[in-house]
């Protein structure tokens, strides 16, 4: 990723598994933090930051990277071991278990993500806060309409506006604090 102030915020990935059971078959989604390249961009240098905010915002990303590079190889190592052993005859307890701890890695994961995301937000002034959200909420509805062509919705759906309104009230309004 380059450092022109162009950051992503980071994006998932499902990928579904088939795994046979002794009653059926179950589907497994697992679901994967990933790049967001082409996906809910943030453009932090269009929200006029100081070069205190952008360096404090690069530090964070910086960290992001580190965690991320370490930690998705993990996941991805470990769900390559988890495809062979659903092709193998082997005990489904293991495979439960090591599913469980795929999806723990991955919990942890999302939650780092987001905590990054709220990192960098604090570091913006009310104004930019308020620039971020219009911006995060336009890109919302841009591939809710690329996703779903011709829906003619335009509001933010509700688990996401929720989730948008859980991060505005994240932190104390400036007179608050």
């Amino acid at each position: 990723m380059t450092r022109n102030n162009k950051y992503s915020v980071r994006g998932l990935r499902r990928i579904v598994i088939a795994a046979s059971t002794g009653s059926g078959l179950a589907v497994l989604t697992v679901t994967v933090p990933v790049l967001a390249d082409g996906h809910c961009h943030v453009h932090w240098d269009k929200l006029n930051l100081s070069p205190q905010q952008s360096q404090q915002i690069q530090q964070i990303e910086d960290g992001w990277l580190k965690t991320y590079s370490e930690t998705a190889p993990m996941i991805a190592d470990e769900q390559q071991r988890l495809r062979k052993k659903i092709g193998e005859h082997c005990d489904q307890l293991e495979i439960i278990q090591l599913h469980n701890a795929i999806d723990r890695q991955q919990m942890q994961l999302r939650q780092t993500a987001m905590m990054t995301f709220l990192k960098k937000r604090a570091v913006l002034n009310d104004n930019q806060q308020r620039s971020l959200e219009v911006m995060m909420n336009a890109e919302i509805n841009r591939r809710q309409q690329e996703l779903n062509p011709g829906s003619g919705q335009s509001e933010v759906p509700n688990g996401v506006q929720d989730l948008l309104e859980r991060v505005h009230n994240a932190f104390p309004k400036a007179a608050d604090r």
